[in-house]
């Protein structure tokens, strides 16, 4: 395996250099970043292609910090005229024309997290997937935090860890979310590496999903025998990942029996288990969170906490006591006999498949935005077995439109379409009848129309509390 840039580089090396960020973004990796390489004495330069009028957010997250701003088409000659070192921040494509020709001017490339891999002095657990990233990572953030040691989370979500790098000791934790984009050049694993699935996404950015596939295995390339994958035995790509890995195996599964990890037994309680011993932590009935993905995650945040000696008991209290994650199967509200459910981080039709499953529920489904690549087919068919209707919304409509015309040729489920969110919850409103579940799970990116899941979700919200729940 080759990673295409992670030089070795010390913190000490910045003092006085000129250093390029390229991207800008929303910031909060850009911005973290800025201010810990301008406590270190650099002279940063922040480049992005986009207009300074599209950048606003991530302006405003920069704050004071004292960087340059080279923005426009041509800031890829500006900003690389001179600089020491460049950094790519995650989603710009590794191979793009900008990194290609840093590389071949002989510049150092680096990225913020394979940096805080070689400068952090405490152990790191990380956590990928194509789904339950956020919530699991939150889940084992509670969980560690039961313990003695300090435990700090970031990488895809929170802010830039690479900010707080200089505070952490060998005694504390840090939990990593981890994407496809980190960890494509990542030539580091953490010494506890979750894999929650491995399905498919993101194939507008990696390609294929053979190179999506190969960004995830970083995350167990280069773990030692003293280190620990947390993989989901369920999921047969997720086992394949670890093919070579010379870490040990702590599994978790809905239907196996792993000799050490956790499980769920046939009384439809999660197990942990070490060799002879056998933990009844709970049954599946007490979690507050829907769907069997939910009981998988809880699963594998009890197994990391097992690594780390929290007692199982405390690692109980905190799985009936989560009440999971903003706009991931977040319940907004009941009326009528429908159920109104935010499930705007559905940015794959595998997640809204998964959606789908987790409640008994008729569904009436707002679907819709960039597809990035995707294929909806299961999906169709899936929404013939569990849904009333379904609301399109965003430039995938059409597509999705025509996998639900091929899968339901009789035309059983409604179909709306809405030119925004607000349209899109009216149309639901007509569609939904008592006991169904009205369900934001968008199978789709949120670009089109807003700037984030984050903000398409809250917005979801907002409409269904001023127009339905009031």
């Amino acid at each position: 395996m080759t990673v295409l840039f992670d030089p070795e580089v010390r913190a000490e090396e910045f003092r006085g250099r000129r250093v390029t960020i390229v991207g800008l973004g929303k910031g909060r990796t850009t911005a973290g970043l800025a201010r810990f390489l301008v406590a270190k004495g650099a002279q940063v330069t922040i480049a992005d292609r986009m207009p300074r009028e599209e950048l606003r957010e991530g302006i405003e997250r920069l704050g004071d910090v004292p960087a340059t701003l080279v923005l426009g088409p041509s800031s890829d000659d500006i900003a690389l005229a001179d600089p020491d070192f460049v950094f790519v921040i995650p989603g710009i494509r590794p191979r793009s024309p900008t990194i290609l020709r840093a590389l071949n001017r002989k510049i150092p490339v680096l990225t913020e997290m394979a940096l805080f891999f070689r400068l952090c002095p405490a152990p790191i657990v990380g956590v990928t997937g194509t789904k339950g990233k956020t919530t699991t990572t939150t889940l084992v953030e509670r969980v560690l935090s039961l313990g003695r040691r300090r435990v700090l989370v970031g990488g895809n979500i929170g802010h830039a860890v690479i900010q707080d790098v200089d505070t952490l000791t060998p005694d504390d934790i840090v939990v990593l979310e981890l994407s496809s984009f980190q960890l494509e050049t990542l030539g580091h694993s953490p010494h506890v590496a979750v894999i929650t699935n491995v399905l498919e996404d993101h194939l507008d950015h990696h390609g294929t999903r053979d190179a999506y596939i190969a960004a995830k295995r970083n995350i167990v390339a280069w773990q030692g025998p003293r280190d620990i994958a947390v993989l989901n035995l369920d999921d047969p790509a997720t086992v394949a990942l670890h093919t070579g890995a010379a870490s040990e195996v702590r599994g978790f599964s809905l239907a196996l029996r792993p000799r050490h990890g956790a499980y769920l037994n046939d009384r439809q309680e999660l197990v942990l288990v070490g060799g002879d011993r056998h933990v009844v932590l709970c049954a599946a009935s007490e979690l507050r969170v829907p769907g069997r993905h939910n009981v998988a995650n809880a699963l594998a945040a009890a197994v990391v906490g097992d690594v780390f000696d929290i007692d199982p008991q405390a690692i109980a209290g905190v799985l009936r006591e989560f009440e999971g994650v903003p706009r991931r199967l977040e319940t907004v509200g009941e009326k009528d006999g429908v159920l109104w459910v935010n499930d705007s981080a559905a940015t794959t039709p595998a997640a809204t498949e998964t959606a789908l499953a987790a409640f008994d529920r008729p569904a009436v489904v707002i679907l819709g935005g960039i597809s990035k690549g995707a294929d909806f087919s299961r999906l169709a068919r899936a929404l013939t077995r569990r849904a009333r209707g379904a609301v399109l919304i965003g430039r995938a409509a059409d597509e999705i439109a025509q996998a639900i015309a091929a899968a339901d040729p009789e035309g059983r489920i409604a179909v709306r379409r809405a030119a925004s969110l607000e349209d899109a919850v009216a149309a639901m409103r007509e569609l939904v009848r008592p006991g169904d579940v009205a369900l934001l799970s968008p199978a789709c990116a949120s670009f089109d129309m807003f700037s984030s899941a984050d903000e398409r979700g809250n917005r979801f919200a907002e409409i269904v509390r001023e127009t339905v729940l009031r």
